[in-house]
């Protein structure tokens, strides 16, 4: 049987949007909030479709860091004090969901699950969210 579930989590984390002109342009933090849709198959032993812990975890890689584009100069710069997250493109709300629900995926995928993002919302502000669904992960 087919199941769907849901998680919400957040996290903290600066990053700055290095192809913008405008105020993103400069390093600056948000309280992210995360919303996974998960569909597949659960385990026929513990019932249990993925842990909603392992999607936390996958999320957390993201809590407290300093996340920008691969090309921009800060990153070798801030490297030499602490770790520094990368994305392909400026880490938008957009690149942040198709990225998380790819480590997300990746996971279900090593572990075996038959387990996939149907949706993935990274909501930037309480306002504004980016929303991604199987069809563009």
């Amino acid at each position: 049987m087919v199941t769907c579930i849901y998680k919400e989590t957040y996290f903290d984390a600066s990053h700055r949007l290095l192809h913008y002109q405008g105020k993103c342009h400069r390093l600056h933090g948000h309280r992210w909030r995360v919303e996974v849709w998960i569909r597949g198959t659960p385990d026929e032993t513990t019932g249990i479709l993925i842990d909603y812990n392992d999607i936390k975890e996958v999320v957390d890689r993201f809590d407290h860091q300093v996340v920008l584009n691969e090309d921009d100069p800060m990153v070798a710069c801030l490297r030499q004090f602490q770790d520094v997250v990368t994305t392909t493109g400026d880490p938008t709300s957009e690149v942040l969901a198709r990225v998380i629900a790819g480590l997300i995926n990746e996971m279900c995928g090593t572990d075996g699950r038959d387990a996939r993002v149907e949706k993935i919302r990274v909501w930037e502000a309480e306002t504004c969210y980016a929303e991604a669904t199987d069809a563009d992960l």
